[in-house]
């Protein structure tokens, strides 16, 4: 593996990871946002938080070796090769893919437990978990990230082989 390939790896992995983070973190947070302050200002707020990180991922994604050469990653190295054991480029994206997938899921489902249960509570009794209330949009949120996790497990070679054919 050369290094150029390595910093391409690693960008992608980057750029890979702030998408899904992007998509089911910033993007909910600030529609619940808008739900709640509805004018011109918070609706240019709101666009610039959902356009840039979007931008920057499609940056990331398709034109890391416009930011290799603008940063001049490959400088500085002794030799041309990395040697990594007998990896790849798709089969450590593989793995990136399935550590990403694990973080969604390790990361939402104690919450989603947490306001399933609140949820029962208050249908059940006059009151949710003392000091809390019923969070639907959080469930649903929760549920979206444990599917995608769940997607990327069990789908983690296409989309390998879709990440590293963009090379």
């Amino acid at each position: 593996m050369t290094k150029r390939d390595l910093f391409r790896l690693i960008i992608k992995i980057f750029g890979l990871y702030s998408g899904i983070l992007t998509l089911f973190t910033v993007i909910p947070s600030n529609i619940s946002n808008l739900v709640y302050q509805l004018d011109t200002i918070a609706i240019l707020i709101i666009l610039s938080t959902i356009l840039i990180p979007i931008g920057l991922f499609l940056l990331l994604i398709f034109k890391t070796d416009v930011i290799i050469n603008f940063l001049k990653l490959e400088k500085g190295f002794d030799e041309e090769q990395i040697v990594i054991g007998n990896l790849r480029n798709e089969s450590i994206l593989k793995l990136s893919i399935i550590i990403i997938g694990s973080f969604l899921i390790l990361d939402y489902i104690p919450g989603l437990l947490f306001d399933i249960v609140n949820a029962f509570k208050s249908k059940g009794s006059a009151a949710p978990i003392e000091g809390t209330s019923v969070d639907y949009f959080g469930i649903t949120i929760g549920i979206i990230n444990i599917v995608l996790g769940y997607l990327l497990l069990t789908n983690y070679k296409s989309l390998a082989t879709f990440f590293s054919k963009n090379e």
